[in-house]
């Protein structure tokens, strides 16, 4: 497993890394070339093509040595929200704390191509609890909420990069937070169910728990109510805009609007619903819509389902009949992943969970019945999904959330 520090630094070079041969002089190695003296203008077009991969690789590219620094931007000098370095396609996984690894130790997976990496994350330390699930992590960025003063940071776990929002305690419902108290409100009226950015400036948090959609903007010292209704998924960010389901249709946030509100995006076509699951479908907005039922004392699972992909242009949702070599794995009440089928996951798949029991389902897009998941090897990439979407389950309980017990995402 590679090892990462989200401060990352050069590693110090030993005579044991050097080979016997002085590669570094010219007279000596005909394949020499001056890496380290390359132009600025070179430089900055590697890391370019390094950033457009992934931004892991262009802070391995900057860690390389402090020429490269030079001639490349630090993110730490922009802002959070920037797109360009979040860590697109990785997740943070479920904790695992050995006797070795302390609290601030979180692992990360690469959705595209497996590789997991261990971050070093002193940011998590200090009675903050992360947003779980894929709703929670905006394009990789955490959702972090101080257990105390409910202020929210937003923090890059690859770069570093972080910043402070107001606290949401005072958009929360005064009647359940009278009842609870603040300590047993955070497990569940601050339990963010999804999270998203609607442009360069605007945040968007949902709290499901409470039907509270709320956003601020950057500089702000307070939230804004968007929607206080009850929704059939959390909200899922996308390319720029935050989307949430209700009964009207497919809804996106105008960050823009004073104050703040829902558009209808694109109606239902006519079919009864009872969940809503999105995904980015390599930047198509992809909306599966489904209705699901146990047959009593037994594990058959019975599902009605329908997939779309969203055409903005239109305002219309259009019928997906394949997944090909993909499998989308969904839990309950949150956002969906959509991965190449390979590590023992059944290509052109759905691979889901019911609200009320921690079993996963799997089911071919082309077939009429739906079998139990058998348990998956402990570490694989199958288990890894589905023990990441499972963690954004709607009844989670403080004890699932806090740091102090288990790590979120």
């Amino acid at each position: 497993m590679a090892t990462m520090s989200s401060n990352l630094r050069r590693r110090p070079s030993t005579s044991a890394d050097r080979p016997l041969t002085d590669n570094r002089n010219p007279n000596r190695n005909p394949n020499w070339r001056d890496w380290e003296g390359i132009s600025k203008s070179m430089a900055a077009q590697i890391a370019g093509h390094a950033l457009a991969n992934d931004v892991a690789d262009y802070l391995q590219f900057r860690a390389a040595c402090a020429p490269w620094r030079e001639h490349t931007e630090d993110p730490k000098k922009h802002s959070v929200l920037d797109q360009r370095f979040h860590p697109r396609r990785w997740i943070l996984l479920p904790e695992e704390r050995s006797a070795v690894d302390g609290p601030r130790w979180r692992r990360m997976l690469n959705l595209s191509h497996g590789t997991k990496i261990t971050l070093d994350l002193p940011h998590l330390l200090g009675g903050h609890a992360v947003a779980a699930g894929p709703g929670g992590s905006p394009g990789g960025i955490l959702v972090l909420i101080d257990e105390h003063s409910l202020v929210v940071r937003l923090l890059n776990p690859l770069t570093g990069q972080g910043i402070d929002l107001p606290s949401v305690a005072p958009v929360l419902s005064r009647r359940s937070e009278g009842r609870l108290g603040l300590a047993k409100a955070f497990s569940g009226l601050c339990n963010v169910t999804g999270a998203g950015f609607a442009g360069n400036s605007t945040v968007v948090l949902h709290f499901g728990y409470d039907n509270k959609l709320v956003s601020t903007k950057l500089g702000r010292d307070h939230w804004e109510i968007v929607s206080n209704d009850s929704l059939m998924c959390s909200a899922f960010p996308f390319y720029g805009k935050v989307y949430v389901a209700n009964g009207d249709g497919l809804m996106v946030v105008d960050a823009e609007a004073a104050p703040p509100k829902l558009v209808l995006a694109a109606q239902w076509p006519p079919m009864e619903i009872t969940f809503v699951h999105m995904a980015d479908s390599s930047g198509e907005l992809m909306v599966l819509t489904n209705k699901a039922r146990f047959k009593k004392g037994s594990d058959d699972y019975m599902v009605e389902f329908q997939i779309f992909r969203l055409d903005a242009d239109a305002g219309t949702l259009v019928e997906v009949k394949d997944l090909g070599d993909r499998a989308l794995f969904v839990g309950d009440y949150c956002g969906g992943l959509l991965v190449s089928a390979k590590g023992g996951i059944v290509p052109n798949s759905i691979y889901f969970q019911h609200d009320r029991h921690n079993k996963f389902y799997v089911r071919r897009v082309f077939d009429d019945q739906t079998r139990l998941l058998t348990e998956a090897h402990k570490g694989s990439f199958i288990d890894d999904l589905t023990s990441y979407v499972a963690w954004n389950s709607r009844n989670k309980t403080k004890s699932q959330l806090l740091l102090a017990d288990t790590k979120a995402c």
